[in-house]
């Protein structure tokens, strides 16, 4: 395999690409009407906005409803590594975007912080300590 590419259902294409463009640094690869590829190096993602709305599904609203512990906070929908989690998180601090778990050094050998997009779905991002 050479790369991973999921695809999310979104309540905006426009109001999608603009999130990542704007806030995470994401380029646009491909954008249609209802369909748009964005990515940023090797992380990529489909997004897709279908004609009847509120059918998205991030990993948190089964968590929620299946009583899980944390009430979702631990549903990542994407664990992105990345070279240096402590530039990351600073660029992101300055661009309003709202972040769930601050930077810290985790259990699992990790350094790491999660953020929430514009459709509710987390991505946690770090790198290997």
């Amino acid at each position: 395999m050479k790369k991973l590419a999921p695809q999310w259902i979104v309540d905006s294409i426009d109001e999608t690409i603009t999130f990542y463009t704007e806030k995470l640094g994401f380029t646009v690869d491909w954008a249609g009407d209802l369909f748009a590829i964005i990515s940023k190096g090797n992380a990529t993602i489909m997004i897709r906005q279908l004609k009847m709305g509120d059918l998205k599904r991030p990993n948190r609203i089964p968590f929620i409803k299946s009583g899980w512990h944390t009430n979702g906070a631990e549903a990542w929908d994407a664990y992105v590594w990345v070279n240096d989690t402590d530039k990351l998180y600073s660029s992101i601090k300055t661009k309003n975007v709202k972040i769930i778990k601050e930077i810290q050094d985790s259990e699992y050998g990790n350094r790491d912080f999660e953020i929430v997009d514009n459709n509710g779905y987390i991505l946690c991002f770090g790198h290997t300590i």
